[in-house]
């Protein structure tokens, strides 16, 4: 005969209520319709400056956005005009000829991949 241990259960779920101070208050003490319009002017006050706030970040996220895209366009004009001229350097001065080919490959490969050490970790669990 085999030996079973009992049917294990887990335990059942446990509810914890954390009550909310403010709105306790709130039920206890209904507001009367003059503190009520008090507080929804103070709440779109507070609204309108949020979104004051929100679309003056999103201007300086925009200008900055469209510096470093204008940055980052220019100094790829940069790259790819050093590696041309590299390459013709290969190509006319030094004679290489067939040669610069490859080794233009390998640059242009050299400065795509370079410096990635990303891992990727996929782990598998039972």
């Amino acid at each position: 005969m085999s030996r079973r241990l009992p049917a294990t259960r887990p335990p059942a779920p446990r509810v914890i209520h954390y009550v909310d101070q403010a709105t306790a208050a709130e039920l206890a003490y209904p507001m009367n319709p003059a503190q009520l319009a008090a507080r929804q002017r103070q709440q779109q006050a507070s609204y309108r400056r949020w979104k004051t706030r929100q679309q003056a970040i999103a201007a300086r996220d925009r200008k900055v956005r469209r510096f470093w895209l204008g940055f980052g366009a220019v100094i790829g004009l940069a790259a790819l005009a050093a590696l041309v001229t590299a390459g013709w350097l290969l190509w006319t001065a030094v004679g290489l000829g067939v040669l610069a080919i490859p080794l233009l490959a390998a640059a242009v490969t050299a400065l795509a991949v370079g410096g990635h050490r990303c891992i990727t970790v996929v782990q598998h669990w039972h």
